[in-house]
């Protein structure tokens, strides 16, 4: 039983759920009075509780969180695009990247009138800088210090969208946010248009003849390369856009490690090539460059015809334009079926 003031919230009964179409990170369920509990991507469980009205002993502060917010930091980059999509930029007041990486100038604007306050790296989140912002929650990842949270009396609400099977499942957190906000129609209206396009887009290249196959990974040190798994939303959007994945074998979500020479034995006979990374900020300017750094890659076949891309800076602050990224995909291995289209989140390099 949840109480705010003297009302009830919720009983010992089911309550509304909200409809998800993709996603299985989540969950929202409607209570009454105004009042949600939501399951978040670390499993946790929070209580969602209308302005204005006292929230009772008993409760843990981390675990309930006063709506509509309108104090938000964002752990991730992928995070403040699907508050654009929801018109509530204006609710950011911390994030964890330097103003000169972003491209969404709606943050770097805030940045520089001193609205939105950067609170270091994301990879050790700084509680104390954290707390002096005064988030009403902060969307954060799922291996926070949740004793120091607490401790701090931070809201938080743990975010996954990146382990989705499906990119339509990633689109779909808008609206796990939406639910923080009271904008659930906004939310749902965006999504729907979206998957429309994607149907669509898909229906579109369903009709080839022939699926490209298509490597994607990317190459770190001492000779390990990451590639996304097959049950990963990365898999399913180049099926969605008419290719075939060179990894397919590798079940599971996530990415998995593997050797340069696994990485050459299977992707060596791609037509097309993806590194997930923006390479020219490493110096990749060109397949040239590519191979004198990673020389195992001269004889594959795609760095020969020099079908080599790469991310464009603002990829990962495009999760709201999930339907165009897409439709560059397909337009990449399917360039015939788009005529004139120009790649707007993806970098095709050039051979020198």
């Amino acid at each position: 039983v949840f109480l705010v003031g003297s009302r009830v919230c919720g009983k010992d009964y089911k309550g509304t759920f909200l409809s998800l179409q993709y996603a299985t990170g989540f969950k929202v369920e409607y209570l009454g009075n105004g009042c949600k509990l939501v399951t978040d991507g670390a499993g946790r469980t929070l209580v969602l509780l209308p302005r204005a009205q006292v929230i009772t002993a008993g409760h843990q502060y981390n675990n309930a969180v006063e709506i509509p917010v309108t104090r938000v930091v964002t752990k991730w980059t992928t995070i403040p695009p699907l508050l654009r999509a929801l018109g509530v930029m204006d609710s950011i007041v911390g994030v964890t990247t330097r103003k000169k990486d972003w491209h969404i100038m709606e943050i770097r604007r805030g940045m520089e009138e001193g609205r939105i306050k950067y609170l270091g790296e994301s990879r050790a989140t700084d509680y104390e800088r954290l707390r002096s912002v005064k988030p009403d929650v902060f969307f954060a990842g799922e291996w926070e210090e949740v004793e120091k949270l607490n401790e701090l009396q931070i809201p938080f609400a743990g975010v996954t969208e990146y382990l989705e099977k499906d990119p339509l499942g990633r689109l779909e957190w808008i609206k796990f946010f939406a639910a923080f906000y009271d904008r659930e129609a906004e939310a749902k209206k965006f999504f729907d248009s979206a998957v429309q396009k994607v149907k669509e887009l898909s229906l579109k290249v369903s009709k080839v003849k022939t699926r490209p196959r298509v490597l994607w990974g990317f190459i770190r040190g001492r000779g390990i390369v990451y590639v996304p798994r097959a049950d990963t939303y990365v898999a399913r959007m180049i099926s969605m856009a008419g290719g075939h994945y060179m990894f397919v074998n590798l079940r599971q979500t996530g990415s998995a490690p593997i050797t340069l020479e696994q990485f050459y034995a299977r992707g060596k006979d791609a037509d097309i090539y993806i590194s997930p990374g923006t390479l020219p900020q490493y110096g990749i300017t060109s397949i040239k460059k590519l191979v004198a750094v990673y020389p195992v890659l001269r004889n594959f076949r795609s760095i020969r015809t020099g079908n080599v891309w790469c991310f464009q800076p603002w990829y990962w602050e495009s999760i709201d334009k999930t339907d165009e990224i897409i439709e560059d995909l397909a337009a990449i291995f399917h360039p015939e079926l788009f005529p004139g289209h120009r790649p707007r989140y993806f970098l095709k390099l050039p051979k020198r």
